[in-house]
């Protein structure tokens, strides 16, 4: 398959380097030599992508088949599980648990879920001062501040030129791009 594809893009490097495009006929015929080579590679990558679907389909059913099974299993076992004594648990604060020669039957009891409401809690801590479990955290509003600055010889500098420091300019190259109409 890779061979295909290496040979759907046919022109050798040494020969595109040593060619260049010298007028209008000669960059419409590079455009149509690349169309041809980009619909056989496409045809190549949905026929992979088909591949793919048929597996993908096919280890959804697998999976299923795997939760089922699980489901089952567990169920079957969690309903024996409670006919059990709990005198022949290992019991914990947070677990009880049967041992069986082929595995262990284990009730978990998760702790409990907090819903907070981050802004009650927080006036709530201000209010009985409890301070220590405020967390304060500073930072820079840059979409507003990047509205008020302008970037001169590579440097982020204000209104009246003075240097922003903390901010790097990275310069991108521009893009180019084809559209096959």
């Amino acid at each position: 398959m890779i061979d295909i594809l290496d040979e759907a893009l046919g022109i050798q490097e040494n020969e595109e380097k040593a060619w260049k495009i010298k007028n209008d006929e000669g960059a419409d015929w590079w455009i149509e030599i690349h169309e041809e080579k980009l619909a056989e590679i496409r045809r190549l990558k949905m026929q992979l992508e088909n591949k793919i679907n048929f597996y993908k389909e096919k280890l959804d059913k697998v999976l299923k088949e795997e939760e089922s099974i699980i489901e089952r299993r567990n169920s079957k076992l969690a309903e024996y599980f409670e006919t059990l004594d709990e005198k022949q648990m290992k019991k914990t604060k947070t677990m009880l648990k049967y041992r069986l020669p082929s595995g262990e039957l284990v009730k978990k009891f998760p702790g409990p879920e907090f819903n907070r409401d981050n802004d009650k809690l927080t006036e709530w801590l201000e209010r009985n001062g409890m301070n220590e479990y405020i967390e304060v955290k500073k930072q820079a509003k840059w979409g507003e501040l990047k509205k008020v600055v302008k970037v001169v010889n590579g440097v982020v500098v204000t209104e009246n030129g003075e240097v922003v420091e903390g901010v790097e300019v990275v310069e991108r190259a521009p893009e180019f791009k084809v559209e096959v109409v």
